[in-house]
């Protein structure tokens, strides 16, 4: 599929110009698709290959889309919806959200919890999977009927 709806130049300086102060690099623009460069880590995220671009671009039928191109052009294989907002702020809040969880949609940014142990410290009868960090009232030994 191929994203070829003509943006407005100036809405694409913007969008730019914004995904540009989170710290993504914009390989390309221009009317018919914004292209920003992956890092390893991000191209891991998106289970993108190496040498793959982020491709943003609009159409009338589907709003703003993205899709993941290997040849750096605006043709991806599968164009999915971005986001319903044309603001430039809001696709380049997207995009953030896409380089660093995978999702452009923030209600489906998953909660993770960091790697911990129980410290030497520790008195509780079993280890939890939390090493004692979240307060679960409900958690035999680290909830609030233990005082964690």
């Amino acid at each position: 599929m191929t994203i070829t709806d003509e943006m407005p130049e100036e809405w694409v300086a913007d969008v730019v110009a914004a995904i540009e102060r989170r710290g993504w690099t914009v390989q390309d623009a221009h009317e018919s698709a914004i292209t920003v460069q992956l890092g390893s880590r991000e191209a891991a995220v998106l289970g993108a290959d190496p040498g793959c671009v982020l491709v943003i671009g609009w159409t009338e039928r589907y709003g703003i889309d993205w899709g993941l191109s290997a040849d750096g052009s605006a043709t991806v294989d599968e164009a999915q919806s971005m986001t319903e907002e044309a603001v430039p702020e809001a696709i380049a809040a997207a995009v953030d959200r896409l380089m660093l969880v995978g999702r452009p949609d923030a209600r489906l940014v998953q909660h993770a919890m960091p790697a911990a142990a129980a410290s030497a410290a520790c008195t509780c009868e079993t280890v939890q999977p939390c090493g004692g960090i979240v307060p679960d009232p409900d958690c035999p030994d680290h909830g609030a009927r233990r005082a964690p």
